[in-house]
């Protein structure tokens, strides 16, 4: 058969159809191309996230694992390991944590032994002095070594140093008997003394600043100096033995000397006589010492002494594992010995404010004691590996410096609280807040109202609530004192059982066992105009103050509206609840039960929304945090807290406490919260992970009964039971600094760090990635 030969439109049209498909084909090629492209892409992005996650926990467990022995790269590396992966809860956990330790810096140099260290009085430097070594001097802020030329140096050792308390003037007493006297301003340095050899020497100045007196250990002599001439102008003997630590009082009127093994001694600090009888510390058991020969050149030299910041205590120990606070005014032991060390107690000091003592040892720890009680503070200070000679405070009391035998200084970060006694003007009342059965008090949330309920509901009474307005700064900067308050007269004849304050502490609502219905009266302090009647037992305010939700007979809740807008709600429960909480937009309440369960609802609908089980015992505390997705923390008398995520029911255990859970309170931003209860204490946690932050804050003398936040995060309020004993002043109200936790993580850990990674360390730990400067703001 003929081919038909094509025609011109033909050809036309198969050109089209192959240019078509060549075209198609390209498309797909390239549609493959690219496909593989990005899906290799995303490969490598999630391969590189992945790698960066990974060398973020890397980063984290080191900075972990350095937080004793290197604390200013620990906090560093907590920085880096949060800066190299997207922010998350983990890595903001991980700085903050680092943030909230007690360890601040570890400052070496040293060749062997420091023997003394000491702030200058404004706080601008540390010195220290140590076995072949005069004198070492640091920016108290950069933690930069200060150069101090030391000309003519000829190998002294320095064991004692004082600054004038002008600070005009540091003396350093060396190991042969001289003491080096040098100008802060020009650092020129001026020697008195003769060269006798001795082992150790201790000094300080009188308040004045016109007399120095120092000892020295194998001389059974202390002398005091002319600071003008660098020349010694008396001698003060005994028959005591040798003497050891001296201290002026206060006012520069008594000299207290300390003898090995034997007493404190006080003399007349013009006449040089000595005054009343020896202080005899109470007798121990002899410290075994530690098996380095540190420890046990520690034990034969151990004595320490130092008077309080008002004169009217004096802490001594010459030799043993404790240490004895004495009563200057009447000589006599103001409380019972302070032991816990296992080691010979090497020096003591006072905190600026007087309210904490520092006992250093050859344990090589040290420990915080309230120096009002006695009572321990927290646990150990641990991280010297050497036997801990020197403690001193610096002038804010905010850092802790303490010297050691392993050839360091350590800085310790303190928590830093002010406490106030609650009283009322006038006699004390009959009615009295004390601790017991039916006692509750409340902080409002914005921490400004305090009102405690003192009474024990089993026993008849007036119904007075005391109440204190605790949001007053010039209540707070008044020196020493108690915080006044007034009583609000509630009930007639029968004491007041239940008791709700509003966020700002303006609206208040309280019952009473008026009759078998259980305080069906409400009285409300503070409301609206024309509230209607409510009852129940108060148990929480919304937000707004609008909605007062109060437990009712059996095992219902009621939600009042007080402006009488709408009708109050029932809500159905699972036992009477003990304690509840509204969310902070007001539209969940959650209310703890008896038998552990918190039970959430839907206000506007009535409707349960969770059951939230964990606790195996009463829910005793509860707090929304104040963002979105609501989360909630509960307290209970199982020792624990738990945090709640109450869209999936998902709970976190906050384990820690050794007593009921009573106090529970979030900060202002939702990512911090603190917890406190009957063991005394307060313990803050990371919100999103349950990271312990920092150690428990101790001091309270009783349990710790409300927390809140101050509204801008920096300040915590805690209300404690610390003076059940005293009429009229049982309870206290404690304000704890945690500006550390409410400013930004890292700008806080870059600041405590004061330095910055060096690219040794940097490639060390994050090889191939280039040196990042701007690690820290």
């Amino acid at each position: 058969m003929a081919r038909v030969p094509l025609t011109e439109q033909d050809r036309r049209r198969r050109q089209v159809v192959v240019l078509g498909v060549a075209v198609a084909v390209l498309v797909v090629l390239t549609a493959g191309l690219l496909v593989r492209a990005t899906t290799a892409a995303g490969e490598r992005e999630r391969a590189e996230a992945a790698r960066d996650a990974a060398l973020s926990r890397a980063l984290m467990a080191e900075s972990a694992s350095l937080a004793v022995t290197d604390p200013r790269t620990a906090r560093l590396l907590a920085v880096a390991a949060a800066r190299i992966v997207p922010p998350s809860p983990w890595t903001r956990a991980a700085v903050r944590a680092a943030v909230a330790r007690p360890e601040l810096a570890v400052l070496r140099g040293f060749p062997s032994d420091v023997d003394a260290v000491t702030f200058s009085p404004d706080g601008a430097y540390v010195a220290a002095s140590g076995r072949d070594d005069l004198l070492r001097v640091w920016d108290a802020r950069s933690l930069a070594p200060v150069t101090w030329p030391i000309p003519g140096d000829d190998g002294a050792s320095g064991t004692a140093l004082a600054y004038r308390p002008d600070g005009r003037e540091l003396a350093v007493a060396d190991t042969w008997g001289r003491v080096h006297f040098f100008d802060t301003a020009t650092r020129a340095r001026r020697i008195g003394g003769e060269t006798r050899k001795s082992s150790r020497s201790w000094a300080a100045y009188r308040p004045d600043g016109t007399l120095l007196a120092t000892t020295r250990t194998r001389f059974e002599e202390s002398r005091l100096w002319d600071p003008a001439a660098a020349a010694p102008v008396a001698a003060l003997r005994t028959l005591e033995g040798t003497p050891g630590p001296v201290a002026f009082s206060p006012d520069g009127t008594l000299l207290a000397v300390a003898y090995f093994g034997g007493p404190v001694r006080l003399f007349d600090a013009v006449s040089g006589l000595l005054t009343g009888d020896p202080l005899r510390p109470a007798a121990d058991e002899a410290a075994d010492g530690a098996a380095d020969g540190a420890a046990g050149r520690a034990a034969d030299e151990a004595a320490a002494l130092a008077f309080s910041p008002d004169g009217r205590l004096l802490a001594a120990s010459t030799g043993g594992e404790q240490a004895q606070l004495w009563d200057v005014a009447t000589r006599r032991p103001a409380a019972r010995p302070l032991t816990g060390h296992a080691g010979p107690v090497t020096a003591v000091a006072f905190s600026p404010d007087g309210a904490i003592l520092a006992t250093a040892s050859g344990d090589r720890t040290v420990r915080l004691w309230d120096a009002a009680t006695g009572a321990p503070l927290g646990d150990p200070l641990t991280g010297h590996t050497g036997a801990v000679t020197a403690v001193a405070f610096s002038p804010d009391g905010a850092t802790l410096a303490s010297a050691s035998a392993d050839a360091t200084v350590r800085l310790w970060r303190l928590p830093r609280a002010r406490a106030r006694l609650l009283t009322l003007p006038g006699p004390v009342p009959a009615d009295r807040p004390v601790s017991g059965p039916g006692a509750r008090a409340v902080l409002s949330a914005d921490g400004t109202r305090l009102v405690i309920q003192p009474y024990d509901a089993t026993r008849p009474g007036p119904g007075r609530l005391w109440s204190w307005n605790t949001g007053s700064v010039r209540s707070w900067d008044a020196p020493g004192g108690p915080l006044s308050g007034g009583l609000l007269a509630i009930r007639k004849d029968t004491p007041v059982d239940a008791l709700a304050l509003s966020r700002d502490g303006r609206t208040l609502a309280a019952s009473g066992l008026d009759d078998p219905a259980h305080g069906r009266d409400v009285t409300i302090r503070g409301g609206p105009a024309g509230a209607p009647p409510v009852g129940g037992r108060p148990l929480a305010f919304s937000p707004d103050g609008r909605l007062l939700a109060t437990a009712v007979s059996g095992s219902e809740a009621r939600v009042w509206t007080l402006d009488g807008s709408a009708p109050g709600r029932t809500l159905a429960g699972e036992g009477e609840p003990v304690v509840a909480a509204f969310s902070a937009d007001g539209a969940l309440l959650a209310a703890g039960t008896p038998a552990g369960p918190v039970l959430v609802w839907d206000v506007a609908t009535g409707r349960r929304r969770a059951e939230l089980t964990g606790h195996t015992g009463v829910v005793t505390a509860l707090a929304f945090a104040p963002s979105t997705p609501p989360t909630l923390v509960s307290g209970g008398a199982d020792r624990t807290a738990r945090v709640w995520d109450v869209g999936t029911g998902r709970g976190l255990l906050l384990a820690g406490h050794a007593g009921p859970v009573d106090a529970v309170a979030f900060a202002p931003d939702g990512t911090v919260l603190a917890t406190g209860g009957a063991d005394r204490t307060v313990r803050l946690w990371d919100a999103s992970t349950g990271r312990p932050l920092g150690p428990p804050l101790a001091g309270h003398r009783g349990a710790v009964a409300a927390l809140a936040f101050a509204p801008d995060g920096r300040t915590l309020l805690a209300a404690a039971t610390d003076r059940a004993d005293v009429p009229g002043d049982s309870y206290a109200l404690w304000r704890w600094d945690t500006a550390a936790l409410a400013a930004d993580p890292v700008t806080t850990a870059c600041a405590q760090a004061a330095r910055a990674l060096t690219p040794a360390e940097w490639s060390a730990r994050l090889p191939g990635r280039p040196h990042r400067r701007d690690l820290c703001p």
